[in-house]
This record gives structure tokens, C-alpha cells and sequence, in this order.
């Protein structure tokens, strides 16, 4: 199995809630460049997914996302979160983790620490991070065309997971 392989598999295991919903939340800043990939799969999702996603709901953009993500999380439910991160890969590598693998645990909702949201400690592994290496996150509402092509795979992966446990 190659990488991309592996990726979309891990990929259609964490949108599988086992009976629990599926959250899925992007997030990032809309008006730093590929830091806003995260907002833009969400949106694509929400459009390819309407009337389609039994199981999964993707959030719309918030400026406080901790709220909800804790409010999923506080019920126990999976949280999935797709953000522009840092990972030292080249960019528009995506990455996929669960939080509890983490080394740290401070992926960050752009405001706080992950681990430190209410619930998300406590269901840390069921909560994952879906994250793409951005190119820029220079000032700028673009994404850069190799986070771009990288967003439409990562929706491409999840639209296919999503449809194939529907």
C-alpha cells in the first residue's frame, strides 16, 4: 500500500463515527493565505456532502470553533479537524493524526491549545487533526495552487469515505 493509499485509508477510519456522530470543523484564518485550507475543505464538503452525509456534520465557519469542538467533544463524539499545519513536509503535504498520538498535543484552534478546550482532553482519541502543509501564510485570501490541488484531494478523500458508509 503507498502512501496515498494509506492516507485515504486512515482517512475513510476516522470519518466512521461507530455509531457516534462525526464532527468536522475546519478551521484557520481566511486572510492568511494557505492557512485558510481548512475553511475551504469545510466548504466544499458542506456543498458536495448537503443531504448526503448521514453521520457527518461539517460545521459552518465560526470565529470561536473551541465552543463547538467542546461541545462535541464534551458528548463524546468524534471531532475531526482540518487546519493548515506545520509538519515539515513539503507543501501541500496532508497529514492525519489522532489527537492522543500526538506528541504534544497543542495543535491549536488558532486560539487555544487543542488539549485544553473542555472535553477534548478526555476524548482526545477520538478527536483527529486533518492537516495540510501550507506554501504561504503570508497575507492574502488565495490558497497557493499546490495547497489548492492538496484541498481537492482532501475532499475528494473525504467525499469518498463519506459516500462509501452511507
Amino acid at each position: 500500500m503507498n502512501q496515498s493509499d494509506e492516507l485515504a485509508a486512515g482517512i475513510a477510519d476516522c470519518m466512521k463515527g461507530g455509531g457516534k456522530t462525526v464532527h468536522v470543523f475546519g478551521v484557520g484564518n481566511p486572510l492568511r493565505g494557505d492557512d485558510a485550507v481548512g475553511l475551504h475543505v469545510a466548504e466544499s464538503l458542506r456543498r458536495r456532502l448537503r443531504g448526503r452525509s448521514r453521520g457527518v456534520k461539517v460545521h459552518p465557519q465560526s470565529a470561536n470553533p473551541e465552543l463547538e469542538v467542546s461541545a462535541a467533544a464534551s458528548k463524546g463524539e468524534r471531532v475531526v479537524l482540518i487546519d493548515a499545519v506545520e509538519a515539515r513536509r513539503e507543501p501541500g503535504a496532508i497529514v492525519l493524526a489522532r489527537l492522543s498520538e500526538t506528541k504534544y498535543g497543542f495543535f491549536a484552534t488558532h486560539n487555544i491549545p487543542l488539549r485544553l478546550v473542555p472535553g477534548v482532553a478526555s476524548n482526545a482519541g477520538d478527536t483527529y487533526i486533518i492537516g495540510v502543509q501550507p506554501e504561504s501564510v503570508e497575507v492574502g485570501e488565495r490558497l497557493s495552487e499546490v495547497v489548492r490541488m492538496s484541498k481537492e484531494r482532501l475532499v475528494a478523500m473525504i467525499v469518498d469515505a463519506v459516500e462509501a458508509g452511507v
